[in-house]
């Protein structure tokens, strides 16, 4: 077939196409990952048993023990649990003594100094939810339908920066698996997900730092000095970056 013998397709059913598209990829790559994460569990990353573990599963080693006992050295620093200051309190209760615990006596005045004991508390996580209509009219001279078309500031996913910021956050940072994010949104947010969708979201942070990570690498190849650091890995590393200039 020659190229000018290729279909035409129209804007809508091409990106039909591409949506369809990215969604299988999204869902192959998640069960990529699934399959990974059953094959690394053994019984030092996960709650199974050892007896689970498959050969040449490396042992835990045992902590020796340090004959101290435990909590709190003799000597050690004290650390105080933080506190607020009253500004940022949503509110501030006074209680008061009514009488003396010794004789009974009512009891009357302020205390300058009170001990303060603060609870701290999370507020009730609800999404926001806003939802965009995109209507679809007829026009009266040729006939030709035509939908409203998404604001440019509209993720296409249906998923906001914070919900994507999130997602990278708890995948990244704190190295959680698909499935945990997914367990995570869904039970401490209230934001059920797919797993094709917790990668996809994933990949989309990704893009998204791309230009920034390139910058950040071209400006530190091109410095004149990387640093110096007293460090021997993160002298390597130095040094490894030097040589990649």
């Amino acid at each position: 077939m020659r190229q000018g013998d290729l279909p035409i397709l129209p804007d809508e059913k091409l990106g039909q196409l591409v949506k369809q598209s990215e969604k299988e990829l999204a869902e192959s790559e998640s069960k990529n990952q699934e399959l990974l994460e059953k094959i690394n569990r053994t019984s030092n990353n996960s709650s199974s048993s050892p007896s689970s573990d498959p050969p040449g599963t490396p042992k835990p080693q045992k902590k020796k023990k340090s004959g101290k006992k435990r909590g709190g050295q003799p000597g050690h620093k004290k650390h105080s649990r933080f506190l607020y200051e009253p500004s940022e309190c949503e509110s501030v209760l006074n209680h008061h003594p009514i009488t003396c615990s010794c004789c009974g006596e009512k009891l009357s005045g302020e205390d300058e100094n009170p001990y303060r004991h603060q609870i701290v508390e999370i507020p009730p996580i609800k999404p926001i939810v806003v939802e965009h209509r995109l209507h679809q009219l007829v026009c009266d001279i040729c006939g030709t339908s035509t939908r409203a078309a998404l604001p440019l500031d509209v993720n296409p996913s249906g998923y906001g920066t914070r919900v994507v910021a999130l997602v990278a956050v708890l995948s990244g940072l704190y190295r959680h698996s698909q499935r945990m994010v997914q367990s995570a949104m869904s039970n401490v947010f209230g934001i059920p997900m797919s797993l094709g969708t917790v990668n996809k979201l994933r990949f989309e942070a990704s893009s998204a730092l791309e230009s920034i990570v390139e910058e950040a690498k071209t400006y530190v190849q091109n410095s004149r000095v990387v640093g110096a650091l007293r460090y021997k890995l993160l002298s390597r590393q130095c040094r490894w970056v030097q040589s990649e200039k």
